[in-house]
């Protein structure tokens, strides 16, 4: 096959300035396409094919069809993608050389006191992604004094941006989701930052008339329009006009002739665990150009549950939350050659309103010294709920699932065996499935009888005789179906026991002899339970508002993100689990009217746009206006409102905040 080295000469004598848009510094052959370059002196491979597959490789990028790694066509809505900076003109220590940087097993650091293979982030690492952010802050404040008009959208992937490297701070993670959410606030930054190199830099150069020099640290686009190629040429940013040999001018100018520079460096194997391959998924499978950069800037969850045949995919958000049915900051399922595992069916709707589990009056709590004192804003809203099964939307659209184990499932057990059972379970198996419940939730959630299932099987027991061998071996095939249906078959693979008896489990930062389980302190047990309420409220709060207000999801999702954040302190989003233990109120119960006012008002901003909204609400708080009287009756009604919307959605009490525990 014939290569611009056997059909194009060299000449040498030709000056850079004498070439047009439509010259050739360099030219290769690809094919029946002949590709040149005005401005560059090499080819890139180029890859435009009618069958392109979009699938997380094992560096969690995307091959050689990424546009953040390798030049691709140029596509008028996203033509900044041409500005994007290129990992080879950054180099360590450059402040950019973070926005490529793969993570290695070394960088997950693990948890004290847990048996599952979940932790965070190395901390240098975080403060690598952090210095990103703060970059692309920067360029943001820029941007917006040339523009003041402008900057809505690139200020949205900004705060997502922001949650990324939070997440990656704080929330417990395996490696493989890890691995995606770095990549993913990789992604993030370097959309930002070309989208305002090219609006602030390029897109002013491309009608001056003008040649401007090269950007070589630019990634540059192939384009197949003359008027295009002239444009980029013009504003100094890397082209290179594709076309077939008929519409070669005879008089091109050509200075080099070269061979085609193939992306050798890129990725292109799968993601695996050991000697195992573990795929990501497909998310995409179709024609290069549009469809591509479309779906290589979701956060890579975004388009899990597409069809990835489907002709036209609807973009996305660019948040990772968001309604449940678009599996919001879920990291895609490696099981490539199997439908995805469904642990429950999400048509599975319950006939009658109560679940399986649940016997006792769940509207107020039990006698016991093991759960913290009751919020009396909410024990009152809890109280005052009209009941009445007739106002239940039905069919359910919400699941109707426990995100978290009930506090009062947990300490239930009467028997210290089985009380040491079900705290150490919970404890052992907590962060993974916190950080779950916040990026990768499964499609259907647990009811109170497979929770009772898990926080009380005993995994490790061994038959004590011949005649328990098939009492054993059933025992131990009930604990195995329980944790596949929670953590899914990958996990149960790798995975021994929860806890073991003679070890210790982690709370906060507090380590926890198993032993000590059969007679926990009841301040210990306090602050497990006042945590699983506080994590079921923040994550049923999530799920019913995406039901509620998803034109506000649609229209802002990263908004609305920040605005369901702001309801609760910290910058770890809804995640709770790894802070010092409060001391004392805070957040929405504050002691003071100045510490709770600016959370009242994103719980008040929040529930305005949910129908029947109390006019008591519709008033914004502000420092003049927010007074202890104002304070007692906003948080009222707000409460009362919530659980009585709750309950006509979900057809069950909410899980609510409590006081925090006594500390004597």
């Amino acid at each position: 096959m014939p290569t611009a080295l056997t059909l194009f000469k060299v000449n040498t004598t030709l000056s850079d300035n004498w070439l047009q848009s439509f010259d050739a510094h360099a030219v290769a052959v690809q094919g029946n396409l002949v590709i040149t370059t005005p401005n560059m002196h090499f080819v890139p491979e180029f890859h435009h094919f009618d069958a392109e597959i979009l699938q997380a490789r094992a560096d969690g990028r995307f091959g050689v069809i990424d546009c953040f790694q390798w030049p691709q066509a140029y596509d008028d809505t996203f033509c900044h993608a041409a500005c994007i900076p290129r990992k080879e003109a950054f180099p360590s220590p450059h402040p950019l050389h973070w926005a490529w940087f793969t993570p290695t097993q070394n960088d997950l650091r693990s948890i004290p006191g847990n048996s599952f293979p979940v932790g965070t982030l190395a901390s240098d690492k975080v403060d690598g992604l952090q210095s990103l952010f703060k970059l692309a802050e920067q360029q943001l404040r820029e941007y917006r004094q040339a523009q003041p008009d402008r900057g809505q959208v690139i200020y949205g992937r900004l705060l997502s941006l922001r949650h990324a490297v939070a997440r990656l701070k704080s929330h417990p993670l395996t490696f493989c989701d890890l691995l995606i959410f770095v990549t993913d606030a990789q992604r993030l930054f370097l959309d930002i930052y070309s989208y305002i190199d090219w609006v602030l830099i390029a897109q002013p150069l491309t009608t001056s008339g003008f040649r401007h020099a090269v950007r070589g640290d630019w990634m540059g686009a192939f384009v197949q329009s003359s008027d295009i190629c002239k444009k980029l040429f013009c504003a100094g940013v890397p082209v290179w006009y594709v076309r077939t040999s008929a519409y070669i001018p005879p008089n091109m100018k050509v200075i080099e002739p070269v061979l085609l520079t193939r992306p050798d460096h890129i990725i292109l194997g799968m993601y695996a665990e050991g000697s195992k391959v573990r795929p990501f998924e497909v998310i995409y499978c179709g024609p290069g150009g549009h469809h591509c950069h479309v779906h290589v800037r979701h956060l890579y969850a975004g388009t899990t549950h597409l069809d990835p045949k489907a002709d036209d995919p609807q973009p996305l958000s660019s948040s990772n939350s968001g309604p449940k049915g678009s599996s919001h900051g879920k990291v895609p399922s490696r099981q490539k050659s199997k439908a995805k595992h469904q642990p429950y069916s999400i048509e599975a709707c319950p006939a009658h309103p109560a679940q399986s589990g649940e016997s006792r009056d769940k509207w107020q709590d039990p006698d016991t010294p093991y759960l913290p004192p009751p919020n009396l804003h909410w024990e009152a809203a809890m109280k005052i709920a009209i009941k009445d099964q007739s106002r239940i939307h039905t069919p359910y659209v919400i699941d109707r699932g426990y995100r978290f184990p009930e506090p009062a499932l947990l300490i239930g057990p009467k028997l210290p065996e089985r009380l040491q059972t079900y705290l150490a379970n919970w404890l052992a198996s907590r962060a993974l499935w916190v950080g779950r419940v916040d990026h990768d939730p499964p499609r259907t959630y647990p009811t109170p009888q497979l929770w009772h299932d898990f926080l009380g099987s005993v995994p490790s027991a061994q038959p004590q005789s011949h005649k328990a061998d098939r009492k054993g071996l059933m025992a131990t095939e009930k604990w195995k179906q329980v944790m596949r249906e929670l953590f899914g078959d990958d996990l149960l693979e790798s995975q021994g026991n929860v806890f073991s008896p003679d070890g210790v489990v982690e709370f906060r930062g507090e380590e926890i002899s198993v032993g000590s389980l059969t007679n926990p302190s009841a301040l210990l047990a306090q602050k497990v339970t006042w945590e699983l309420f506080e994590l079921g409220f923040r994550y049923e709060l999530r799920d019913l508002d995406c039901h509620l207000a998803q034109r506000e999801w649609k229209d802002d999702p990263a908004g609305r993100e920040q605005l369901l954040h702001g309801v609760f302190p910290g910058d770890a989003g809804l995640v709770m689990w790894s802070e010092p233990f409060p001391s004392e109120h805070y957040g929405l119960w504050d002691n003071t009217l100045k510490g709770c006012l600016p959370y009242v008002e994103n719980f008040r901003q929040l529930l305005c746009d949910w129908d029947g909204m109390p006019p008591l609400l519709m008033t914004p708080l502000t420092s003049d206006n927010f007074t202890d009287t104002k304070s007692w009756e906003v948080k009222c009604v707000a409460t009362a409102f919530y659980v009585q919307t709750f309950f006509d959605h979900f057809g069950r009490p909410p899980i609510v905040p409590h006081s925090l525990p006594m500390q004597s």
